[in-house]
């Protein structure tokens, strides 16, 4: 058996405490040289000093005698966690690599599902147009809803991402997917996210018509409100016009009455000199006195029709 082996093995301490006791006996030996030989005995150190000195150094010895033998029990098992540490970190980079490849292979795999899915969206979006483009103008002598109510004569007008519109014996309706049964459903390949898009755009659109036609109708009130006040312009300065020329009638009539006037003065006047003369004359008074009254008439009415299209300005 070598000495690593000794140390190694379960029998090392034995041996171990064999060389610990020639130790102490070649210790003693040398005291006990010391102590009977003359050469020695002469110096300042007794031979109790020694002797003490000497135990002290022996038990330092013992002491790290044993400290290095615990040490040496302690080797094995921190070889054995020596190789299980480089096995761990081996293990652990395998597991890296690993890691790093799974990775990969799920970012792969996450791109072939979504191009999957892809496809098959399509694909059904593809069936779907073509189940709804189909069912355009299809007859149903019978259609029943969820609530049990019963369509008769149905024409299926049109297959929306809403439900469907159809014309039946009593008139026309559109009717959404949740009204419908599962089977209609599945066939028509209802889908509620493409449902709320789809209302999402008509109330869009509605609101966009409902805009225009009211920015129409504002137009439109303005359009009617600009006409009526060109009308009433228009009314204003015809009546404007109308009393302008009933003034200016009335100022004529009175001038007609001014010259009958005179007319019936030159007529007085005129039988006058004939029946001054003897002679015989017709009076033209009392006809021209009558146009007089006829003019007055006529300008009362003037006034009281100016009176009255003034009340209208």
């Amino acid at each position: 058996m070598s000495f690593s082996d000794m140390m190694s093995s379960a029998r090392g301490p034995g041996v171990i405490g064999m060389l610990m006791a020639l130790v102490v006996l070649i210790g003693f030996g040398t005291l006990f040289m010391f102590a009977f030989d003359e050469g020695f005995q002469g110096g300042e150190m007794t031979i109790e000093a020694e002797i003490a000195a000497q135990t002290k150094e022996i038990n330092g010895m013992q002491a790290a005698v044993i400290e290095k033998t615990a040490i040496l029990q302690q080797s094995p098992a921190r070889i054995e966690a020596a190789k299980e540490l480089r096995l761990v970190k081996v293990e652990g980079k395998t597991l890296e690599q690993n890691a790093a490849r799974l990775k990969a292979d799920i970012e792969s795999e996450t791109v072939a599902i979504t191009e999957l899915e892809k496809t098959w969206a399509a694909y059904k979006d593809e069936y779907r147009a073509f189940v709804r483009g189909k069912a355009t103008g299809e007859n149903l002598d019978l259609l029943e809803v969820r609530d049990g109510t019963v369509y008769k004569e149905v024409n299926i007008r049109e297959v929306t991402a809403i439900g469907i519109q159809i014309r039946h014996a009593n008139g026309f309706k559109r009717l959404p997917f949740e009204e419908l049964t599962d089977a209609m459903q599945d066939y028509y390949q209802y889908d509620v996210v493409q449902r709320d898009e789809a209302l999402a755009a008509e109330q869009a659109a509605r609101l966009v018509h409902e805009s225009a036609a009211g920015v129409a109708m504002d137009q439109e009130a303005q359009k009617l409100a600009k006409q009526r006040a060109e009308e009433e312009t228009d009314r204003k300065e015809k009546v404007q016009r109308d009393i302008v020329r009933k003034q200016a009638q009335i100022t004529d009539a009175q001038a007609d009455i001014r010259e009958l006037e005179q007319e019936i003065v030159r007529a007085d006047a005129a039988a006058a000199a004939a029946r001054a003369a003897g002679r015989m004359h017709l009076s033209k008074s009392n006809n021209i006195r009558g146009k007089i009254r006829s003019k007055k008439e006529f300008i009362s009415t003037l006034k009281a029709d100016i009176q009255r299209l003034q009340s209208q300005i």
